[in-house]
């Protein structure tokens, strides 16, 4: 029986497998080990990555340290032992008048279940993250009509949407570091008492009030240096070379004089309610002249956009006043330029009386006077206005030196000084001259907004969402 038992070899298989169970198990153990330290890597590093973003934001006072150990708790609740082994450290805080950078480093241990069996009792686990967010300093130029063909609910609207916009860009920490500038254009743009007699009152060679031969509409108009005193408000004849970023010569300007030329006896020049306002961050000043615009003869979008852009122009940096000295700044990196134009129509021929002093006189009514501002009698007749003729027109041709043509160019120059064009048409015909203008303008054709309807809110609620992705960064 011995001699069978020794010679018999059944059963020799189960002795080494019973011995390499051993490393196998501690090499599959040692597998879910790992895994469980590398899930819970991703876990930490996660909960670091968004505490690190909730530190880094502008808007949030909270104490870093605080905030950090919050996100990493809360996030790691389902690993309550790895949870209390993990340690938080704020390795770098940086904060800036318009930025704030948070870095950070946590570990953690995990206990092992199979590789102890090797030695190993625990597994540790390091992540870094950082964030740095910092507001951009923004420029906006709005450029809006307050033509004739925005009475009624289009002028509702458009004060509705454009103090909504001013209340987004102004808002938290952003508003420091924002300034608006309002263009309303009408027949031209009233371009401030402050401003004009900057350019204006002080011109030695001006002409008050000349004479109906000096004031001839056909060749001297812009060759001339005359003011109306009683007669006028502040708008400025323009020469070609007047449509780009320079800074106006204060050698001498023609003003607009006061007249209107269709029957809604609307200002050629806006009036001062609808003045334009630059370089401002007041936000309940800025709605409150929004809300208190009135219409305006003529649609000199040309204008408009003249302003929109020289508003923007470091040209013009300590000029225009408002509440920031230094601005409009150089285009750079460190301030976004926006210039966003609004408009309901095409562009106007620009039109003067050729009696500055009959500037509302109608057939079969008496001449209005300085006194009454529009002139007075029965609105009804509208017959034979006064006489008017047309200064430049709206076609590129034969010249540049028409009114698309300046549009054109005051586009191209915000383009390609590097701000972002966004423009809006408000219940304008497709394929239109108007429509063709604002898709030129805009700085690609997702910054046209073609609004059909009245719902003029959700194209100004869209330009402020993107300004305020463009101005955020992470």
């Amino acid at each position: 029986m011995l001699r069978k038992f020794w010679r018999n070899e059944q059963g020799n298989l189960a002795l080494p497998m019973a011995l390499a169970m051993v490393p196998m198990m501690g090499t599959l153990g040692a597998g879910v080990d790992f895994m469980r330290a590398s899930s819970l890597t991703q876990e930490l590093q996660s909960a670091l990555d968004s505490g690190v973003l909730s530190a880094a934001n502008l808007s949030n006072g909270g104490d870093a340290e605080i905030i950090l150990q919050e996100f990493v708790d809360t996030n790691l609740s389902e690993y309550k032992n790895f949870r209390d082994s993990v340690s938080v450290n704020l390795t770098k805080k940086e904060v800036a008048l318009n930025s704030r950078t948070i870095a950070a480093n946590a570990t953690g241990t995990i206990n092992t279940y199979f590789l102890g069996m090797f030695g190993i009792d625990e597994l540790h686990v390091d992540v870094n993250s950082a964030a740095t967010q910092s507001i951009t300093n923004v420029e906006i130029s709005l450029v809006m009509d307050i033509s004739s063909s925005m009475r009624g609910s289009k002028l509702t609207n458009l004060k509705s949407a454009a103090s909504g916009f001013v209340d987004q860009m102004l808002s938290g920490d952003a508003h420091p570091y924002t300034s608006i500038s309002l263009v309303p254009f009408g027949g031209t743009v009233n371009i401030g008492s402050a401003l004009f007699d900057e350019f204006v009152v002080e011109m030695s060679d001006a002409e008050p009030n000349p004479s109906e031969d000096d004031y001839d509409i056909g060749s001297s108009l812009l060759d001339g240096k005359f003011r109306f005193p009683g007669h006028g408000d502040n708008c400025l004849e323009y020469t070609h070379n007047d449509f780009d970023e320079s800074v106006l010569h204060d050698d001498g300007y023609t003003q607009v004089p006061h007249f209107w030329k269709w029957n809604r006896f609307n200002p050629w020049c806006p009036l001062a309610n609808s003045a334009a306002v630059f370089n401002t961050n007041n936000t309940e000043a800025l709605k409150t002249h929004i809300n208190g615009m009135s219409m305006s003869d003529g649609t000199g979008m040309d204008i408009g956009a003249m302003w929109g852009l020289k508003a923007l122009s470091p040209n013009w940096a300590g000029k225009l006043g408002g509440d920031f000295e230094a601005r409009p700044a150089v285009y750079d990196e460190e301030t976004l330029k926006i210039l966003v134009v609004m408009t309901d129509g095409g562009i106007t021929p620009q039109y003067r009386p050729e009696d500055y002093r009959k500037y509302s006189t109608h057939t079969n009514r008496d001449e209005g006077t300085a006194a009454d501002g529009f002139g007075g009698g029965n609105s009804g007749n509208n017959k034979n206005q006064q006489t008017v003729v047309s200064k430049g027109g709206v076609n590129t041709l034969p010249t540049e030196k028409k009114a698309v043509g300046y549009f054109k160019k005051s586009c191209d120059a915000a383009k390609t000084s590097g701000a972002i064009v966004y423009t809006i048409g408000f219940k304008i015909n497709e394929n239109s001259l108007p429509d063709q203008m604002l898709k030129y303008c805009a700085s690609d054709l997702s910054k046209y907004y073609h609004v059909e309807t009245l719902d003029l809110e959700s194209a100004f609620n869209s330009i402020a969402a993107s300004v305020n992705a463009l101005r955020v960064t992470e």
